[in-house]
């Protein structure tokens, strides 16, 4: 009985993540928030092929490994969350809000240990943001988060209620921050308070490092304003998409983008000397 409620919640769920995705294209769409610079639907193509490489490799790699310690840690009291004293639901906010703050401090990582940065640099490259660069990601970087997920599922005690849990909403987030979708401004400055935005990701998405190195969060906005790292004082308009050593879209195509973190490494932030190449 239990097997097949949880199935029946998992379609039921996927299903509004599959609505809210359709949603959110469609509105990015209707009410963009920056110009896009690049042709269509050639640079979404590649988005959604890295995406479904990515995907694949979480399937292949990362629930094999979550599913199961997700499973011990219910079934053991093992981990973090698992020895509190509070009812389950309590534990099961605690251990989603701890998944959340813990991928802060890995994305972090991602951008300031060099060889994380080789595999992250292919989501950043996107000459535009749209809720498909939320789906741009090198298959090699899901392989190497792997490991990473399965800590944060054993010492935190994530049960496999919570893990769905965070899973939806992880996935639901970074397709809304990451698009191109234009709230009104008094509005999404009452939500930055709370969740991640589009705006907030946009600066994060900037070529200018300084820029960059803010607005890390990928659920809650929270940890940017515990860490001081958030911000919201850059006007879409002034920001230029991607990092200034990769400006061509030949640059960022399928194959260069699957290449590019086992060839020469360039310097992310120094300029080409070429202009970015507007291609609509």
């Amino acid at each position: 009985m239990d097997k097949g409620r949880d199935r029946t919640m998992m379609i039921a769920g996927g299903a509004l993540l599959g609505l809210a995705a359709i949603a959110l294209f469609a509105g990015e769409k209707k009410r963009p928030l920056r110009k896009a610079t690049q042709a269509e639907p050639g640079r979404s193509l590649t988005n959604l092929v890295l995406g479904a490489l990515s995907m694949a490799t979480v399937a292949l790699i990362e629930a094999p490994l979550t599913k199961p310690l997700a499973e011990r840690a219910e079934r053991k009291r093992d981990g973090l969350v698992q020895a509190l004293p509070l009812p389950t639901w309590a534990r099961d906010a605690a251990a989603v809000l701890l998944m959340d703050y813990t991928i802060y401090l890995w994305h972090v990582a991602t951008h300031k240990v060099p060889l994380l940065w080789r595999f992250h640099l292919v989501h950043h490259v996107d000459l535009d943001l749209d809720a498909t660069t939320a789906l741009r990601f090198h298959a090699a970087d899901m392989a190497i988060s792997a490991p990473y997920r399965a800590a944060q599922v054993a010492l935190i005690g994530v049960s496999p209620r919570a893990l769905r849990i965070w899973q939806g909403w992880f996935f639901l987030s970074i397709l809304f921050h990451h698009s191109n979708l234009a709230l009104p401004e008094r509005f999404e400055r009452i939500l930055a308070r709370f969740f991640t935005t589009p705006r907030m990701h946009g600066i994060h998405h900037s070529a200018v490092q300084d820029e960059t190195d803010s607005n890390w969060s990928s659920g809650f906005s929270l940890w940017d304003h515990l860490h001081g790292t958030f911000r919201l004082d850059v006007p879409q308009a002034e920001i230029r998409i991607g990092v200034p050593a990769y400006c061509e879209p030949n640059e960022t195509g399928i194959a260069a983008s699957l290449a590019m973190p086992f060839g020469h490494e360039r310097d992310a932030w120094e300029a080409s000397d070429r202009k970015p190449t507007v291609t609509q």
